[in-house]
């Protein structure tokens, strides 16, 4: 038996980072390779306005990450915020509902090709409150084997999304800042000051999760924190994972839809474990999926736009 040959580069290209993969004509990953070169690092000390010097910054950032894969001439897919306003090329977004094929992908040549984009999924901002997704329509495409029927599905990070899915088409969404929120407040301020290494507590968490379950408001409950490390109930190297519970539990209890029985969380298994802990104290049940589906979802719409055709193992 041969081994697998490369049929499609892809790409997973964020705010904060970059997810690269090799795979094979049936979808198979033959090599996966991870950097901290997202979005902020790439046009970190470039003048937003001059998109030549930008373009020219995401391109040596592409090949660094994965030009030796090019050479094998196999076609390239990415999704995420290289596609935005402030990424290499802007594509722009489809309007829900939105079905999770995306034919009409975005071309950008570079030196040894082109490398194809995934436009974004927005909700307009009118009478119900404007969104974006960018990368998640990749993470959907992935698990379509999952998504039958009506279902929820909950993407945790930086920029936590929850997506109704209806028959394989978005029918809408909506954003919660908590991870973000979670790095100003460990990063920044006065819990930045008192803060240590964070080591993982569990108790902490939870103790989190009840607090922000009981919320006098997220603002108050956050400071609460305060008054436990200064009364020693709450150990320094805790506090990240206590501010953890009290934001996860404050985006379930407003975004969880009434009579939700059973979610999809997909991401880092720590994140889709916290999530699934928050959700368990509702009474749903959370079925965990892996970072990893986003590599299939880009090799379902690389399929589906033709770059390439699927062959699977005999």
């Amino acid at each position: 038996m041969t081994d697998p040959e490369p049929a499609l580069v892809a790409l997973d290209w964020g705010t904060s980072g970059q997810r690269a993969w090799l795979l094979d004509a049936g979808g198979r990953i033959l090599d996966a390779r991870r950097s901290g070169r997202g979005l902020l690092a790439v046009t970190e000390g470039i003048d937003p306005g001059d998109r030549t010097a930008r373009a020219a910054a995401y391109e040596t950032a592409f090949h660094q990450a994965c030009g030796d894969w090019l050479t094998t001439g196999v076609p390239a897919i990415a999704c995420g915020m290289v596609g935005s306003a402030q990424g290499w090329t802007d594509t722009g977004y489809r309007t829900v509902p939105s079905t999770l094929d995306f034919p009409d992908l975005v071309r950008v040549p570079h030196r040894d090709g082109v490398l194809h984009l995934v436009p974004g999924v927005r909700i307009p901002s009118g009478e119900t409150p404007g969104d974006v997704l960018r990368g998640e329509e990749t993470q959907l495409a992935g698990m379509l084997d999952v998504l039958t029927g009506h279902r929820t599905v909950v993407l945790p990070g930086t920029h936590s999304k929850w997506v109704r899915v209806e028959n394989g088409t978005v029918t809408g969404f909506a954003t919660a800042m908590s991870g973000e929120l979670h790095g100003l407040l460990t990063s920044h301020g006065i819990f930045a000051r008192t803060a240590a290494e964070p080591v993982r507590d569990d108790e902490a968490f939870e103790r989190g999760l009840a607090t922000g379950r009981r919320s006098r408001g997220l603002s108050t409950e956050l400071f609460g924190a305060r008054p436990l490390l200064l009364d020693g109930e709450l150990a320094p190297a805790s506090l990240p994972d206590y501010l953890s519970g009290v934001l996860i539990a404050d985006e379930v209890a407003h975004l969880l839809p009434a009579g939700e029985t059973g979610v999809v969380v997909c991401g880092t298994a720590d994140l889709c474990r916290r999530y699934a802990a928050a959700l368990a104290h509702h009474g749903v049940e959370a079925v965990a999926r892996t970072e990893e589906t986003a590599a299939r979802g880009l090799w379902r719409i690389a399929t589906a736009a033709g770059l390439v055709t699927e062959r699977t193992s005999s």
